[in-house]
């Protein structure tokens, strides 16, 4: 009975020194991990989300089992995030060129036509304004609303223009289109001609 009860204490003593000799490794691998997914999280949120999900996926398993105690489980888990995290980057480069690229070419469209635009309108509602009897469908409310929206849209494109100088492309181009869609339903509702 005592050979039974020192056999089971011996194999309780040898499988807790193997799981505690596997935490330090596991502790080590997720470390590495936890850095490799931290040095690609800002433009990986930014440009590819979902692949960021999944890289994380893999080592939020690894933390799972880590906790749960099943270290050889977190070591496998984890063992390719570092490598998948750095494919991750490079997808990332790629990524966010395409995004520059596309927000370059649209400022450029912004910047060539939406000045003109606002010019016209601010054109036609001075000629509005000067006028004794406004044309038919329009009314000094309209008139005021229109004033009033062509303000909100020079003011954006002031501020696009000025975030475009400070070398933020995404906000010069976000506030950019904001002015064009306000520019656009001036021109509808003050019955100008697009273009």
């Amino acid at each position: 009975m005592h050979t039974v009860i020192r056999i089971v204490a011996l194999a309780a003593i040898a499988l807790a020194a193997t799981a505690c000799s596997q935490k330090d490794p596991a502790a080590e691998a997720i470390t590495a991990a936890e850095g490799a997914l931290a040095a690609v999280y800002d433009d990986a949120q930014k440009y590819l989300p979902e692949r960021y999900a999944e890289v994380k996926a893999e080592l939020d398993a690894g933390r799972k089992a880590f906790e749960e105690e099943r270290y050889a489980e977190a070591i496998t888990a984890v063992k390719d995030v570092p490598a998948h995290a750095e494919a991750l980057s490079k997808e990332v480069v790629t990524a966010k060129q395409k995004k520059l690229s596309e927000l370059n070419a649209d400022w450029a469209r912004l910047s060539g036509s939406l000045p003109t635009l606002l010019t016209n309108i601010g054109a036609r509602l001075a000629e509005l304004g000067k006028m004794r009897k406004l044309p038919q469908g329009m009314d000094k409310q309209l008139l005021d609303e229109a004033n009033a929206a062509h303000a909100s849209a020079s003011a954006a494109w002031d501020e696009a223009g000025q975030a475009f100088n400070a070398g933020d492309l995404e906000t010069a181009v976000g506030k950019a289109r904001d002015a064009e869609g306000t520019a656009q339903d001036l021109v509808a509702r003050l019955g100008m001609q697009a273009g």
